[in-house]
């Protein structure tokens, strides 16, 4: 696990706690809150999850990974090009 996914399951623990706690003493505002960094871990996690995916494509398939960021290259300087 890489750093993101660290931190997004640990904000997703949390916000699973805080939501527990906003449950048993009956506090809307807390039990919204920990949805919200529950939510917020998991998009986190992800982030980090897909990061490891395009990693592994990279060192599986190098001329690939560098055709598509020659590709990407070109389009954003066409784009960046028309003033």
């Amino acid at each position: 696990m890489y750093e993101d996914q660290v931190k997004g399951r640990t904000e997703e623990l949390k916000g699973r706690a805080q939501e527990a706690v906003g449950s048993f003493t009956e506090d809307d505002d807390m039990r919204s809150e920990g949805k919200a960094r529950q939510t917020a871990g998991k998009l986190q996690a992800n982030y980090g999850e897909k990061i490891d995916d395009v990693r592994e494509a990279t060192v599986k398939n190098p001329i690939s990974a560098l055709a598509i960021a020659g590709g990407v290259g070109v389009f954003l300087g066409i784009l960046l090009g028309r003033r």
